[in-house]
This record gives C-alpha cells, structure tokens and sequence, in this order.
C-alpha cells in the first residue's frame, strides 16, 4: 500500500510538472506574439503617418534603430545610421514609436533591422509605393518565404551556448549589451546569420538534425516582419488618401503640377490682358530618363508631345521667351509657381509616376497661341491644351522594374498614345477606378485654367 501511493504521488507530481512546463511555454509564446505584434502595428503607424508627424515630409519612413551611439536607450539612432539605401540592425527604439518597454517571453528587449531604403536617415531618393524593401525572410529550410521586405522585428529567445549576455553597462533598462551576435543567431547548416545585415537575410527559428536525430543547431529567433505592402495598403486606407477626398495629396499633387505648367503660359512674351495671344506650354520631358530621382533630369525636349513632367524647361523657356525667373519651374521654393512649395516634398518623391501631355496648338511659340486647332481629346471630346496624368497603384501584369515602360504605369489609351509618336492630337481617357484603370487625370483649358479630366 505505501508503495502504491509512492507511485501514484510520483506520478502526480510528474504530471503537475509537466504542465506547468507546458503551460508556461505557452505563456512565454503568448507574451513573445504579442509583443511582436505590438511592435509591427506601431512601426506601420510610425510610417503611415510619418508625413504628419514632420511637416514638409511624405509619409512611408521608417525609424532608424536603437544603436548605443550615445542615444539614449529606446531612442532611434539620429547621428549614425548608415549611408543612404544601406539596411541597419539593433534594438527595436521602442520609445521612439512610443511604447512601453517591450520583452519577449524570455524577458529579452526586441531588435529590430530596417531595409536602407526605407528608413528616415538618410532617406532613399524616392519614397513612393514602389519603393523596394530590401529584407528577405526564408523558412526553416531555406526557402525564400518573403521578399521586398522593409523592416524585421526579432525575439531573441533563451540565451544560447555560443552567446554572452552579461551586462556591459551600455543597456540600463533593458540589461545585457548591444553586440548583435550574443542576441540573433548564426545557422551555419544554411549559411544565413541573422546578425548579417549586409545580405538582408533572416532565417526563422528552427533545430537542425543529424540523421540519427540529434540536434546539431538551435535558431531560436522568433520574427514578425513587416513588408512594403503592410505600409502602402494601410496608406491608402488613409482619409485623406480616398478617392473622393478633396485632401488626396496625390490628386493634389496631380493639380498643382497642372497648374504650374500653366502659369509658365501666363508669363510669355505677347502676353497682354485682356487680350492674351501667347498662351503656349513647356514640351514634356522624356519617357526614359538616365536617373528617376534626380530634378534636373526631367528636361523639356524640343518637339516631344508626350512624356514627363518637366522641372527644367529651359528650351521652352528661351523659344516662348517666357519670364520666369529661371529654369527650373517646378523647384522647392515655389519661385516659379506661386503655391507650389508645400506640395513639393510629393513632387520630389512620386514624380516617376506622372506624365504629360501637350497639345499640338500650344507648344512652345514666339507667336500667337490662343486656342484649339489641333489639340488633345479625352474620351473622344473636347479640345484641352495639355493633360497630367498620375499613374495610381501597380495593377496586375504591371511589374514597373523599368520605369521607361509606359505600359507599368499608365493604362488603356493613356499607355498608348503618349509615348514615341505622339504629335499633340491625341485622345486620353478617364474611367472609374476599378481593378484595371486607376489613372488621375488633370486637363489644362484653352484659357490655362485647370480642371478634373471629364
């Protein structure tokens, strides 16, 4: 009898242990995913809201990570992060995105790797929604699970044997050191290391065996990473970024440049109210372009009728023997374009994505350019001086890798009649936004003034 409740009691205890054991790996995975969680919410609402957060800047930034260069702890780092489109990895800067300090299940402090691209210092040329990420995440066996990723939130999980932890004097809250290696894991089976941010590779948490079924590898590194799509869908659920709302930065931006290009017109020689006769417009600037990011190469070309939006328009500039006060129409300081600064920073950024086209009546002349002879339709009516158009999100079969290729930007007649042969008679369409048509539209008048495409 008292060895029956010896093994019954033995037995108990056997199994009160192990459910505690297990109920406390739940506990540690629960605490883990919500902190994870946690953190890839507030980086997303760090970007999408990023342009409100800095006026003058557009939204999709990411913060740089906590990097011990003298900041203080939780604080993204502002002094040193890398050269410009070089990915970066430390601590997830927990209040810089303004949370509490945040811990895995096994009390460790989150790190955190950004795509060079993506984060605020120093910014990429462009920030728009087809920026790339830079990250990679692969499987447990190596196989690529997710690209064009933008930023990688880690759970370091228990210490392991390779690794130190031992305070250093560098981390007062979150204990321990900055040194990558004792936190992120190096699987030599698959030759990735989850430290090497140089190759933007980061493999998930896994044990590797030998074939008798050892374990020969831990990777205990749990992850939640964030993509370019996570960003640019939650943008675009934005208020202000809905078709129909009078504050579409986009829409605006579409506006505003139509309206520029027509003040050029307002400030030609024979221009004499009220009786104007000189009314002609800058050419477009090329398709294809040697560097999207750079002002001065959207350059006004001599007889082109489709293309871009020029900044330079020094060629339409000397024919019309316009009065600007240089070159450059569309720079930062709105000198010439009146109200033209605070929409720059969205110029600056997604102007890969507009295109414009002239109509024949009002290139740039020395004579008399007063209204339609030959000029632009849309949707088989109307005579228009000149139509911007905006290219809306990628939609199926367009990849945009070359940003020459029309056809990846804009869609339907707009694809086709402003590139090569274009000669300023052109019909342009307009459509209900829907999955195959998302293009915005903006028509300049005979009389210069601006208007929604019909």
């Amino acid at each position: 009898m008292v060895m029956l409740v010896i093994m019954v009691m033995g037995t108990a205890a056997f199994l009160v242990s192990s459910l505690s054991s297990s109920a406390l790996k739940t506990v540690r995975q629960e605490t883990t995913a919500a902190a994870l969680a946690q953190a890839k919410e507030a980086l997303i609402g760090y970007a999408i809201t990023y342009g409100d957060a800095y006026p003058g800047e557009v939204h999709g930034y990411l913060p740089c990570p906590d990097m011990a260069n003298g900041n203080t702890e939780g604080m993204a780092e502002t002094t040193n992060c890398g050269l410009k489109n070089i990915s970066q990895i430390g601590r997830l800067p927990w209040k810089k995105l303004g949370l509490d300090i945040l811990r895995d299940g096994n009390s460790e402090c989150l790190w955190y790797a950004v795509s060079g691209t993506y984060k605020n210092m120093p910014k990429t040329d462009l920030m728009n929604w087809d920026t790339l990420g830079l990250l990679e995440i692969l499987d447990a066996s190596g196989a690529t699970i997710a690209q064009n990723v933008v930023a990688v939130i880690f759970a370091p999980g228990v210490v392991l044997s390779n690794q130190n932890r031992a305070a250093d004097g560098t981390s007062p809250i979150c204990g321990g050191n900055y040194t990558t290696a004792n936190y992120l894991d190096n699987d030599t089976v698959h030759n990735i290391n989850n430290t090497d941010i140089a190759t933007g590779k980061f493999i998930q948490s896994h044990e590797d065996r030998d074939a008798n079924g050892n374990i020969i590898l831990t990777v205990n590194d749990q992850m939640m990473f964030v993509t370019k799509q996570d960003i640019w869908n939650a943008v675009q659920k934005r208020t202000d970024f809905q078709p129909t709302s009078p504050n579409n930065p986009l829409k605006l931006l579409t506006q505003r440049v139509a309206e520029c290009l027509a003040y050029f017109g307002t400030k030609n020689t024979l221009l004499t109210l009220p009786n104007p006769l000189n009314k002609s417009l800058p050419w477009p600037a090329p398709l294809s372009l040697t560097d999207y990011a750079d002002n001065v190469k959207y350059n006004d070309k001599n007889g082109l009728f489709g293309g871009r939006v020029p900044y330079k328009v020094n060629t339409a500039r000397n024919t019309s023997s316009n009065s600007i006060s240089n070159e450059f129409l569309l720079q930062s300081d709105g000198a010439n374009c009146p109200g033209w600064a605070s929409i720059y920073p969205w110029w600056d950024n997604w102007k890969d994505h507009l295109f414009y086209a002239l109509g024949q009546e009002f290139k740039p002349s020395s004579g008399s350019t007063s209204a339609c002879g030959t000029c632009l339709n849309i949707n088989g009516s109307g005579d228009y001086a000149a139509v911007v158009m905006f290219s809306g999100p990628k939609l199926s079969g367009q990849t945009r890798a070359d940003k020459s290729v029309v056809a990846d930007y804009l869609e339907g007649f707009n694809a086709s009649n402003v590139v090569g042969p274009a000669n300023g008679n052109e019909d342009y369409q307009t459509a209900i936004a829907s999955s195959t048509f998302n293009d915005i539209l903006y028509c300049i008048k005979e009389d210069l003034s601006v208007v929604p495409c019909p």
